[in-house]
């Protein structure tokens, strides 16, 4: 029964879980598109005589810290650049493609789709077990995510600005350090300790994740599902985006 004016955030997808979705699709595609271009029109103009930071070149320089771009000894090669580029202009298609198939064809809530697994994925701000369980997934995805930063650094390499050269880095689990360093982590100056953090940000968050999406069938879960008389999506929403800034302080 909540409304929203007009000039509110998603309000028009209020109860429309699937048309949620499919703006979300279409958001996640425009930031696609524009990693994509944004770094062709870098590539077009970069002059590796000059410093990155005097030529703007955000998206170059993110590439380049993790080894793309440049060899081992440091030196410019533009190798592999072009071809990220053109692969994120292609899936912000498919992005695109998907976000109108939800805004167009799909039903327009989740819970009315004829697909069991979609069901699952339905909003119900009121709904503890719900949301924890969209959560998990979230987690699990970021938790994949740092897994593999953390292996592109070990197989690969990325850019030690110390040596000024790309090198290959093996993570250091010193749990002591990561518990340090959670409110300090600007001061952090290894290599090692920053894949360390990753690392246990993947197995921590891959972890969570899979007890968000399993614990609402257990007894205890459902015990406290009654107790939470006052449980909001909002603040739900609120405690992850904490959660995410602390943990992501780690790394």
């Amino acid at each position: 029964d909540v409304t929203y004016g007009w000039w509110a955030a998603n309000s028009v997808v209020t109860n429309r879980s699937g048309r949620f979705i499919a703006s979300h699709i279409g958001h996640t595609g425009l930031i696609c598109f524009a990693a994509g271009g944004s770094t062709l029109w870098e590539l077009a103009r970069y002059n590796p005589e000059i410093p990155m930071g005097h030529q703007s070149s955000l998206f170059l320089a993110h590439l380049a810290s993790i080894g793309i771009g440049f060899d081992e000894a440091g030196v410019w090669t533009g190798a592999g650049v072009a071809t990220i580029a053109i692969f994120h202009l292609i899936f912000s298609m498919v992005y695109g493609g998907g976000g109108l198939l939800h805004g167009v064809l799909f039903d327009e809530k989740v819970e009315d789709s004829e697909v069991l697994q979609a069901k699952k994925f339905k909003l119900e701000w009121n709904n503890p077990d719900n949301q924890t369980f969209i959560l998990g997934h979230h987690l699990i995805f970021m938790g994949v995510a740092c897994a593999w930063f953390v292996e592109w650094a070990r197989i690969h390499g990325i850019y030690d600005p110390v040596l000024g050269a790309v090198r290959q880095v093996n993570y250091d689990l010193d749990l002591s350090m990561i518990w340090q360093r959670q409110f300090d982590f600007i001061t952090i100056d290894s290599l090692e300790d920053v894949m360390g953090g990753h690392a246990f940000l993947a197995f921590a968050e891959i972890t969570g994740g899979a007890f968000h999406i399993i614990a609402g069938s257990t007894p205890w879960e459902d015990k406290k599902l009654g107790e939470w008389s006052k449980f909001k999506g909002a603040e739900l929403l609120s405690a992850d985006a904490v959660l995410s800034w602390s943990l992501a302080g780690i790394g």
